[in-house]
């Protein structure tokens, strides 16, 4: 019978999240620098036919990706056979909903008048079954708090798909370059985690071990499908009333701040969520666990959405060429609603963590139903409407995410925004210094390279002299992971 009984205090919480980042923003980097190629390579065009298909395929992903394995995490005890009979259900959930989104295809396409929508979604719906069998393997290695796992495992998968992708691109495949890179990744990913972790689940399936992990997860399910349906909505939304090329715009000005944004929330969530549950009943610990990962997550989060919001003009220039200039309005916009993350991701986790996922669900319900109706009246009005109504949008998510926090577990949203306001002050004072920099009249990329040098002297330099203690702590943590690395 395996427990959920390894000691976890802030620092060992932090030292996971910090390797969990270290893999997230290592394989980003490398998916990063493809996505520049493709951008280069492939047209607008081309993306905006296959953010329609991943955007379908993402919101199907949840039912496999979601409540079950949360469930595993949260679960005091359990032996192999809830890991099996987790496995069992999430494979066939993922084939019953590919044979779904097989038939459902063409209707799709016709919907958005785009045949092509028919062959990539067949295709990239395979993601469905695969993702079945891929969040049991993270429940397992985030139960057992083994984070530096996941790191050679989404390299290996970053880095050959990135020789699948652009290798189809220049062979002329069009938008399949992106359905080949998605799915390769996936694939590797899966199968160089069932190498490492060498678990060889039992076939078996227990109704009883599955009705209390289905009772759990399926409101896990709810708040995350809403979540998800509500992030893929402002893009169904536009592929429908707009352009293949206005949505690949809308896109790619949200790639690099959602890139980011995925990086911190990801490493925060699987390491937070873990951790709070094996705390649920202890609400001191919680808090103190909590306060730790908001710091240090908006500590990282801040700066990076600032800086990127004063450079998203050359940025785009020297990465994506003049022909995605479109694109950075949308990009500044949501380097704004995603600096705020740090926080949903924290208080969400803790919510679920105490076993609650009814007010999770709840939360979720009550937030949408607002959201949506704002979302559709913007869309309808202009794509810039829509993109900017994210913004009161993110905030009004935010005071109602902590008040389930304030409430059980005695940490408000007024200390909470306390904790974060050394970070914001910080991210402020570079960011002014960032944008008097952009007003030089020097070439974009001279210009970019001056900017992102001066803004992190700056952040680093001000961390330093207001002794910041959430830099003093990651610095550590980064120097002592390094230095135990070399040792090996």
């Amino acid at each position: 019978m395996e427990q959920n009984n390894t000691t976890i205090n802030g620092s060992s919480v932090v030292n996971n999240m910090l390797w969990r980042l270290a893999e997230r923003f290592g394989a980003q980097g490398v998916n990063f620098i493809v996505s520049v190629v493709l951008a280069r390579i492939l047209a607008p065009e081309d993306y905006g036919v296959v953010a329609l298909t991943t955007t379908i395929t993402t919101i199907l992903n949840v039912f496999v990706t979601s409540g079950l394995g949360k469930a595993l995490i949260q679960k005091a005890e359990l032996d192999e056979l809830d890991y099996s009979t987790a496995l069992i259900a999430n494979v066939g959930i993922g084939a019953v909903l590919y044979g779904f989104m097989y038939l459902a295809a063409p209707f799709i396409a016709d919907f958005y008048h785009q045949e092509q929508l028919t062959s990539l979604l067949r295709v990239l719906s395979l993601s469905l079954v695969i993702g079945g069998i891929n969040s049991i393997q993270h429940a397992k290695i985030g139960r057992a708090m083994k984070f530096k796992i996941f790191f050679k495992a989404a390299l290996s998968g970053t880095i050959v798909s990135a020789f699948i992708g652009i290798g189809m691109a220049l062979k002329g495949f069009g938008s399949w370059a992106l359905v080949g890179q998605s799915l390769s990744k996936q694939i590797v990913d899966t199968l160089f985690l069932w190498a490492v972790i060498k678990w060889n689940p039992r076939v078996g399936f227990s109704w009883i071990r599955f009705k209390p992990l289905f009772s759990y997860g399926w409101r896990a399910y709810g708040a995350d499908m809403i979540e998800t349906l509500y992030n893929s909505l402002r893009s169904l939304l536009i592929g429908k009333y707009y352009s293949s090329a206005d949505l690949a715009f809308y896109n790619r000005g949200r790639h690099i701040p959602s890139m980011i944004d995925a990086d911190t929330s990801s490493a925060i969530q699987s390491v937070m969520f873990p951790a709070y549950s094996r705390y649920a009943d202890d609400r001191v610990k919680m808090k103190s666990m909590m306060k730790k990962a908001l710091s240090v997550g908006t500590f990282i989060m801040f700066p990076c959405m600032m800086g990127l919001a004063m450079t998203s003009g050359p940025m785009v220039d020297v990465l994506y060429t003049a022909k995605w200039r479109p694109a950075v309005p949308f990009m500044k916009i949501a380097c704004f609603v995603y600096a705020l993350n740090p926080l949903h991701v924290v208080n969400l986790q803790a919510v679920l963590a105490i076993g609650r996922s009814d007010i999770s669900l709840k939360v979720e319900i009550f937030k949408k139903t607002i959201a949506v109706t704002v979302m559709v009246i913007c869309v309808r009005h202009s794509l810039m409407a829509a993109a900017i109504s994210a913004v009161p949008l993110g905030i009004f998510a935010l005071i109602v995410n902590a008040c389930p926090v304030g409430k059980e577990i005695n940490y408000p949203l007024s200390e909470q925004l306390k904790d974060a306001l050394p970070a914001l002050l910080l991210s402020i004072c570079m960011g002014i210094c960032v944008w008097l920099v952009g007003l030089l009249p020097l070439d974009s990329f001279l210009l970019l390279l001056l900017q992102i040098v001066i803004g992190g002297l700056v952040y680093i330099g001000m961390a330093k002299i207001t002794r910041n203690k959430e830099y003093s702590f990651t610095r550590n943590y980064v120097v002592n992971m390094l230095s135990n690395k070399n040792k090996r």
